[in-house]
């Protein structure tokens, strides 16, 4: 496939899963709620395109390029979450819903924006992780640890947090409600 036939086939709402667009330059490029859910990625230029909503679950990104992409609301695996984190890069404004992280080693993670509604985070390692704005609500962080976190207006709403490492100052202007109370 070429760039032009791909957005054609993008804006007749057609899903590219599994498809292998691999080498195609998709810079600067509108590829918004594209569904790319195990296509193979290798090799793309995504810089300055526009992922915002995509599907990229389980897509092959060996050697893919994605700097200043717009990336708000795009979905991704657990394996590209942890390979994406060990390499620095922001995953500002990516949607993790309903995903088990729950003993996962997520320090120094760049999250903020991030939608880890419904995760399962038991025992997850935050330390040092940039959380900020993110939506963490319905989600189960218990035992996790939050120590050195950015948390500024995250959104802890019927989360359990039961034996979280976080300080109470840190959650001064978190969102909070529901029944699940801070406990330490």
């Amino acid at each position: 496939m070429t760039v032009s036939e791909v957005i054609a086939a993008l804006k007749a709402d057609e899903s590219l899963a599994n498809a292998d667009l691999s080498g195609l330059d998709f810079s600067n490029q509108d590829l918004s709620g594209a569904d790319l859910a195990g296509a193979n990625l290798s090799n793309c230029n995504f810089s300055g395109a526009d992922l915002s909503g995509a599907d990229i679950r389980g897509a092959k990104l060996d050697g893919a390029v994605l700097i200043n992409t717009k990336q708000d609301g795009i979905r991704i695996d657990l394996a590209l979450l942890k390979a994406r984190i060990s390499s620095g890069w922001s995953l500002s404004g990516v949607d993790l819903r309903g995903l088990d992280l729950s003993g996962q080693d997520l320090r120094n993670a760049k999250l903020a924006r991030a939608n880890l509604q419904g995760c399962d985070m038991e025992g997850t390692d935050f330390r040092g992780a940039i959380l900020n704005e993110a939506n963490l609500s319905f989600s189960n962080v218990r035992d996790a640890d939050f120590r050195n976190a950015s948390l500024k207006r995250i959104n802890l709403t019927r989360a359990d947090r039961t034996g979280a490492l976080i300080s109470k100052w840190k959650l001064k202007k978190a969102f909070i409600a529901g029944d699940i109370a801070y406990q330490s």
